[in-house]
């Protein structure tokens, strides 16, 4: 598809890659121009600043999910911000690039590292696991050698956290698919799951995660 055939409504995903660091914005598209492959959309603001994504090298994607086929991901749009005429602000997007199918191993995995108990398909029996991360498509947790979980077997966790910083709770019931399964060094075992469903609020916790990280990492400066 074309990026002008977003329709105005939507709400899209940019994925911003800066430094091996990845974040994902969600956004609503407000107006498109078909002859000049743009949208407009609604800014992006944090710390009460808008976002420019003006950074040297600085990549952007935009997905969107249309409903008749499977999520579209454009590679590296670009983004201006500009005053509309009754001067509220917005961000110009274009690219001249067809989307492609999203590859959901592309999604930013925000690492988490909290202990939870995993049940096992129809087995209500619960197993000590850590979540090691999540993202907006999936998400992996580490077993001991002693629990034994199957390819295609859907797991439940249950993810609890608190952002201390933003004074904030989140609970989270995941369902996934195993996709994936790897031992580990010390004999530990890592299921990688692929989301039955969406999440509702994953992107913006898993969001607001990675940017308490990020502060953390630059020594309180966001």
């Amino acid at each position: 598809m074309w990026i002008e055939e977003i329709t105005p409504g939507e709400t899209v995903t940019l994925i911003a890659t800066f430094q091996q660091e990845r974040l994902e914005f969600t956004t609503t598209v407000q107006e498109s121009y078909e002859k000049k492959h743009i949208i407009l959309t609604d800014v992006i603001t944090k710390d009460d600043k808008v976002l420019t994504f003006h950074a040297k090298g600085l990549l952007v994607n935009l997905m969107t999910k249309p409903k008749d086929k499977a999520p579209q991901v454009f590679k590296n749009v670009a983004i201006r911000l500009m005053k509309k005429q009754d001067g509220s602000l917005c961000y110009s997007i274009t690219t001249l690039a067809e989307s492609k199918d999203f590859n959901r191993r592309e999604a930013f995995r925000c690492y988490i590292g909290i202990p939870t108990s995993v049940q096992g398909g129809g087995n209500k029996a619960a197993y000590d696991a850590v979540i090691k991360d999540v993202s907006i498509s999936g998400f992996s947790i580490i077993c001991s050698a002693d629990v034994e979980f199957r390819e295609n077997q859907v797991l439940h966790v249950l993810l609890n956290d608190r952002i201390e910083e933003l004074a904030e709770n989140y609970s989270f019931h995941l369902y996934g698919i195993i996709v994936r399964i790897e031992e580990l060094d010390n004999g530990n075992i890592v299921y990688g799951c692929r989301l039955n469903t969406r999440v509702n609020g994953i992107d913006a916790y898993i969001m607001k995660k990675e940017r308490m990280r990020l502060k953390k990492t630059n020594g309180g400066v966001s």
